[in-house]
């Protein structure tokens, strides 16, 4: 299986019936978060089988990814920046999400494990941030900014 190391399937909460209403909402709000992280989870497993159908249903029209380089690609290059690379796995930890509303924000660290057109395994680790809309009651990628950890952190 290509996904070494993915973040298993997000734990969905149950409300229990006749609990109070800050009970409700605390549930509410830990299912939405669990419902972000689902999407993500979904969103990376698109890029390791490079499956374009998956990513076009996860990234929102509107997203835009902040680059290290000053570049600010849309869906379309994101695509097709997921679909060039052989991505072999991805390993996420330390991650987070907030909720506000109709967004929810992501930090995590991530390493990719590639392999180069030479066949040679690479892997890269990053600290990100990604943004989550909910359209429809479906949460989509709206933003992502990845910085680059230097070897070691």
């Amino acid at each position: 299986m290509r996904r070494s190391g993915l973040a298993g399937c997000a734990v969905l909460f149950v409300l229990g019936c006749g609990g109070s209403t800050q009970d409700s909402t605390a549930g509410s709000a830990a299912s939405e978060e669990a419902r972000v992280l689902a999407a993500e989870d979904a969103y990376v497993a698109a890029e390791i089988d490079a499956d374009e159908a998956a990513l076009r249903r996860l990234v929102d029209d509107r997203f835009v990814m902040n680059s290290a380089d000053g570049t600010t690609p849309g869906k379309e290059e994101l695509i097709g920046m997921v679909l060039g690379m052989d991505m072999t796995g991805q390993t996420i930890s330390d991650r987070s999400v907030t909720i506000d509303g109709d967004m929810g924000v992501v930090f995590g660290t991530t390493e990719l494990h590639l392999r180069s057109a030479d066949g040679t395994e690479q892997t890269a680790a990053y600290r990100y941030t990604s943004v989550f809309v909910k359209r429809n009651d479906e949460w989509r990628l709206f933003a992502l900014q990845m910085d680059r950890l230097a070897a070691g952190e």
